[in-house]
């Protein structure tokens, strides 16, 4: 996946669900998950979700770090498996709580096909030990 207006260069690699229940995420965060039960770049139809943690051990400042800084308009390209480039344009930028966030709405299956990127961001929290919140970008395909 390459997001040149915030220097995101990173592989993806096909990702389930952790045992938790949430979209199982690398651990290091130069690494991307796209959730692969969900649509690939290439579909017509549904959301393609890829996410990385923010920093990690291996990684303090990942590349996702700067999704807060994400702005409407930028692209956003993603290479499939057979290596055919996807360019999407950023349309909407949130950041959203994570307590009580529903991510429903952003792995849908069906409608018209976008590219969903999410990470955390927002304040540290301490007793947690992650971020307060979550940073979710959307993009439409310009192909």
């Amino acid at each position: 996946m390459l997001y040149p207006e915030i220097d995101a260069d990173l592989p993806v690699q096909p990702r389930g669900v952790a045992s938790d229940g949430q979209m199982d995420i690398p651990d290091d965060a130069a690494q991307a998950a796209w959730y692969q039960y969900g649509n690939a770049p290439a579909d017509d139809v549904g959301t393609t979700v890829i996410s990385a943690h923010a920093g990690s051990e291996e990684t303090p400042v990942g590349p996702l770090y700067a999704l807060q800084d994400a702005q409407e308009g930028e692209e956003v390209t993603v290479l499939d498996e057979a290596g055919t480039a996807h360019h999407y344009e950023v349309t909407q930028v949130e950041q959203l709580g994570k307590d009580g966030l529903d991510f429903t709405p952003y792995f849908e299956r069906t409608g018209e096909h976008r590219l969903v990127l999410i990470t955390c961001g927002g304040q540290w929290i301490d007793e947690r030990g992650s971020y307060a919140d979550n940073i979710i970008v959307v993009a439409e395909p310009l192909d």
